[in-house]
C-alpha cells in the first residue's frame, strides 16, 4: 500500500512512493521516458513540474542571430565572420544582412 502525505507533498516523493526509481520504462508516459533517458530524472521532473500540460518548441537554432552577429562584427575578415555564422547555426549571407542592416540604422541616426 502506498502511504502518501498530502500535506507535504511533490512530485519527488511521488515517484518514490510509487516505486518508479528502475521501472521507468513502464511507468512514465513515453514523453516522459524519453526526457529521462535523455537528460535524467531530476531534471526530467524539473520539466514536468514547470511546463507539465505546454507544449515546448525547441527552435532549430540555439542562439539568437542578434547575438551571433554581434560576435562577427569585431572580424574583419569575411571568412571568418561566416565561420562564426555557421559555428552559430546561421548563413553568412543572414549574418551579413543583419550587420549591413544595423550599419544603415547607425548611419541615419
Amino acid at each position: 500500500m502506498v502511504r502518501i502525505d498530502f500535506n507535504d507533498i511533490n512530485d519527488k516523493i511521488i515517484y518514490e512512493a510509487f516505486h518508479v526509481e528502475g521501472n521507468e520504462a513502464e511507468a512514465l508516459n513515453d514523453s516522459y521516458l524519453e526526457l529521462f533517458e535523455l537528460i535524467g530524472r531530476d531534471a526530467m521532473l524539473k520539466l514536468f513540474t514547470h511546463f507539465h500540460g505546454d507544449k515546448i518548441d525547441c527552435p532549430m537554432r540555439l542562439y539568437r542571430p542578434e547575438f551571433i552577429a554581434d560576435l562577427a562584427k569585431g572580424e574583419t575578415d569575411r571568412r571568418e565572420r561566416a565561420k562564426i555564422a555557421r559555428a552559430g547555426g546561421y548563413s553568412a549571407r543572414v549574418i551579413e544582412g543583419l550587420l549591413s542592416k544595423r550599419r544603415k540604422e547607425n548611419e541615419t541616426e
